[in-house]
């Protein structure tokens, strides 16, 4: 409901947490830092996702594991957040271990040639999704299930916004936990 709001991973998880509340078990598809804050949730708190079973716990597509360079720029997106800085994820991922990261499946995408965003194509390597640097998308540990070209981050690009990709979103309900 509130897209660009900026939070730390943990207070990403404890909204998340209280959203599942209602429920005994669940998987989460998560977009964005949307996965880091499932991945958060999964490996420093006791929820729902403890009790779900099925085939992929955690799914994500266009997560900033390794964080992003947009994050220390406060002109983009929701503003400076140290948690998604390639430095605070790399000190973020140095408290979750292999066995938390076995139990996601992420996903990266990239545009088609015609950058997503100019002015973010300037400071990201390719590919990129306009957002997120494809590399800077890897979760060492956890289950790489590819990249796709032709999608960018976020509405308002020169692609559309990879969470549209309804093949995608219907494979991944498909093999989510419950």
């Amino acid at each position: 409901n509130d897209p660009n709001a900026n939070r730390t991973h943990d207070q990403f998880a404890q909204l998340i947490f209280a959203l599942g509340n209602n429920s005994k078990s669940y998987g989460i598809i998560g977009h964005s830092q949307g996965g880091c804050a499932s991945l958060h949730l999964w490996n420093f708190y006791f929820s729902g996702l403890d009790w779900a079973t099925g085939a992929r716990l955690i799914q994500s597509v266009g997560t900033p594991y390794q964080g992003t360079p947009l994050a220390s720029l406060g002109g983009f997106s929701c503003g400076v957040n140290n948690d998604m800085t390639p430095a605070g994820s790399a000190a973020w991922l140095a408290n979750i271990p292999t066995s938390s990261r076995d139990d996601v499946w992420y996903r990266t995408t990239q545009h088609s040639g015609s950058w997503c965003d100019f002015f973010a194509n300037l400071i990201l390597s390719t590919p990129n999704d306009g957002v997120i640097e494809v590399a800077r998308g890897q979760l060492p540990g956890a289950n790489n299930v590819g990249n796709t070209v032709g999608w960018c981050h976020t509405t308002g690009m020169s692609n559309p916004a990879h969470y549209t990709d309804s093949t995608r979103n219907a494979e991944m309900n498909t093999n989510a936990a419950r």
